[in-house]
């Protein structure tokens, strides 16, 4: 009986002598010369004939006049995006300029107002859930006074805190903000 061991021994030893004879053949130049150890010749350049010559330099300057129309183009385009830009600053100058000259404005009228009036107005305007209610007299409070004319009544409000809001208004007094009742909540 044949050990079948032996064989698959003989089968490797046949495929690895295929294997080194097709490596020695690709190592052959058509000439059957053995190039894997020597350094590759390079080729002469053939020398070209007058036409062909005269088509390089053809194409080679076309090459460089689509290289320069491409480059002028460029510039022309970042040109226009430079004026485009330029336009856009002098919009933004020219609208930060009257908002400028808008708020000048408004300050200075501001200034011309005179302190001190319209004093009830503003009081409201700062806040108006602790705004003193005008000094006025009603109509019925009108005619209870002797016939009901303006001069007969008796003037509402205090003089004291109408002088007193008057100069905080003029900034001639320093007036303690009025605070209102802190609320806690939880625990103490």
């Amino acid at each position: 009986p044949k050990d079948s061991g032996d064989d698959d021994d003989d089968d490797d030893e046949e495929d690895d002598d295929d294997e080194e004879e097709e490596e020695e053949e690709e190592e052959m130049n058509d000439e059957g010369k053995n190039t894997a150890n020597q350094p590759k010749l390079l080729k002469q350049k053939e020398k070209l004939t007058k036409s062909k010559r005269n088509k390089q330099k053809r194409h080679k300057a076309l090459l460089t006049q689509l290289q320069h129309q491409k480059r002028l183009k460029s510039f022309h385009h970042q040109l226009a995006e430079v004026r485009k830009h330029a336009k856009d600053v002098q919009r933004a100058e020219l609208l930060r300029l009257r908002r400028q000259t808008e708020l000048s404005r408004l300050r200075d009228e501001k200034k011309q107002e005179p302190l001190g009036k319209n004093i009830w107005n503003q009081l409201a305007e700062k806040d108006p859930i602790r705004a003193p209610a005008l000094p006025v007299a009603l109509t019925e409070e009108l005619e209870e006074h002797r016939g009901g004319t303006l001069r007969t009544v008796a003037p509402k409000g205090s003089l004291v805190t109408d002088r007193l809001e008057s100069m905080a208004a003029r900034n001639l007094i320093w007036k303690k903000k009025a605070e209102g009742r802190r609320i806690v909540q939880g625990k103490r």
